[in-house]
């Protein structure tokens, strides 16, 4: 039998409920002996089901018949993984991410938990498509991105604080961190001005009157008092009320409203230049 025909019986008997949610798919060397058919003829049909998504393949043991929130689990898996490589550096910026095809293969997940991946990363400005479309390429953003190179920054600083690279009092600044991470002095800037949002850092004025930046905690919302000194503040502004801020979320908001913002921006001039070719 051919791999499609084998996928078809297969395919049926989950219909069927012969092969439940959850259950696990005869071995290998069992489904050879049932369909009289090679070793990669099976191997063909059961990543086609798996592409698919109507099996998904456990390492160590085995392939199972999909349940709904195995979805959820590869999708997150997926996501996160994929988010990390570009944290790290493994995906460097302006990387062209491999064929969604292989994805789906490493991941031994279906092609759609792939796609959503990506959607999902191209929202969040880490991922973008050759004319900002979907289509079969899929890069990583690069630094000249301002929204990509301050989401990069933010977490790459979150992992040095988590990992202990940055310990509580320690100090940087914007320079250091644009010496030793990437991007330009802008991006860091926003980078720490949102750490210090959330909890992780808090600024403070150095002796030679510039700024910088002192890790107070290691998770959202968890500060840790830190001695800061000097720390030039005026008695109005010590008088004021704090403003309190969500302990999560604050980054991604701000990057996704920025990038509105310019998508405003240009849809705007592409009105301007429609209401002039119509004047003319």
């Amino acid at each position: 039998m051919t791999f499609e025909r084998i996928a078809d019986d297969l395919r049926q008997q989950i219909r069927d409920g012969e092969l439940r949610p959850g259950q696990l798919l005869p071995t290998q060397s069992q489904l050879m002996q049932t369909y009289k058919a090679s070793s990669l003829t099976v191997q063909k049909a059961i990543r086609l089901l798996r592409n698919e998504g109507w099996v998904i393949a456990r390492q160590g043991r085995g392939t199972f018949v999909t349940r709904s929130a195995d979805f959820e689990d590869a999708f997150e898996k997926v996501a996160g993984d994929l988010q990390q490589q570009i944290y790290t550096g493994t995906l460097a910026p302006g990387a062209r991410l491999p064929a969604r095809e292989v994805l789906a293969e490493h991941y031994a997940v279906p092609l759609n938990v792939v796609t959503n991946a990506i959607s999902l990363l191209a929202g969040n400005f880490l991922l973008r498509y050759p004319g900002e479309l979907p289509g079969d390429e899929v890069y990583v953003r690069d630094w000249d991105d301002h929204g990509f190179a301050t989401q990069l920054i933010h977490g790459r600083l979150v992992r040095k604080i988590r990992d202990g690279s940055l310990a509580r009092g320690a100090t940087v600044t914007v320079d250091e961190v644009v010496d030793t991470i990437g991007g330009d002095p802008e991006s860091a800037d926003q980078a720490l001005t949102f750490l210090a949002l959330e909890g992780r850092m808090k600024k403070a004025h150095q002796r030679n009157g510039s700024i910088a930046y002192v890790v107070v905690g290691g998770e959202f919302g968890t500060e840790v008092p830190v001695a800061v000194q000097p720390v030039a503040e005026s008695d109005e502004a010590s008088a004021a009320p704090q403003k309190a801020f969500p302990a999560a979320g604050v980054a991604d908001l701000a990057y996704k409203l920025e990038r509105a913002l310019e998508r405003i921006e240009e849809l705007e001039e592409r009105v301007e230049r429609l209401e002039g070719r119509d004047a003319d």
